[in-house]
C-alpha cells in the first residue's frame, strides 16, 4: 500500500505545473462564481464587494507569511552547528 502511494505522489510531484494550472482555474471559477451567486447579506462595510473575502485571505496570508519570515524566524533560528555541540 505505501508503495503505491509514494509511487502516486512521485507521479503528482512531476506534474506540479498542471496541478497548478487546475487549481488556480478552481479558484477562478469559485470567484466567478461570486458574481452570480452573493452567499449572505453583507455585515460588515467592504463585506459587499465581491471577491472581498478572496482578497482579505489573501492578504492576511501573505501578512501572516511576512511576519513569519522576518520577526519569528530569526528569534527562534539556531546556529548551524547548535546540535553537533
Amino acid at each position: 500500500m505505501n508503495e503505491w502511494l509514494g509511487e502516486l505522489l512521485d507521479k503528482w510531484r512531476q506534474q506540479w505545473r498542471a496541478w497548478r494550472v487546475i487549481m488556480f482555474a478552481v479558484l477562478a471559477c469559485l470567484v466567478g462564481l461570486n458574481f452570480v451567486f452573493h452567499p449572505h447579506e453583507p455585515h460588515f462595510g467592504y463585506d459587499k464587494y465581491t471577491g472581498f473575502w478572496a482578497i482579505f485571505g489573501l492578504g492576511v496570508g501573505l501578512v501572516m507569511v511576512i511576519v513569519m519570515k522576518k520577526i519569528i524566524q530569526p528569534m527562534i533560528a539556531r546556529d548551524e552547528d547548535f546540535y553537533d555541540r
